[in-house]
C-alpha cells in the first residue's frame, strides 16, 4: 500500500559518515528503530534540538528521506 512506509537515515553524531538507511511504518517508535539497529542513544531531527520521545510514534514527526541525528546516551548521576 503506497504511503505507509517512509525512508529515513540515521546519522551518528560526531562520526562524520556513519549512516543507517531504514524504512519505518506507522506506529514505529524511536525505541523500536534503535533496537532494530542495535543502537543506543537519542534520536532527533536536524530541525528540532529536542530528542524524539523513546516511546513516541515517530512516523508523523519525520518526512520521507529525512536524516535523523543519533546522539550517544548520556551518563546521568
Amino acid at each position: 500500500m503506497p504511503g505507509t512506509t517512509k525512508k529515513v537515515s540515521i546519522v551518528l553524531a560526531g562520526s562524520g559518515a556513519a549512516k543507517y538507511d531504514v524504512d519505518i511504518n506507522r506506529g514505529t517508535t524511536a525505541r523500536d528503530l534503535l533496537e532494530r539497529l542495535h543502537l543506543q542513544g537519542y534520536l532527533r531531527t536536524l530541525t528540532d534540538p529536542s530528542p524524539l520521545g523513546e516511546n513516541e510514534a515517530i512516523y508523523s514527526r519525520v518526512q520521507d528521506g529525512e536524516k535523523l541525528l543519533l546522539s550517544p546516551p548520556s551518563d546521568v548521576a
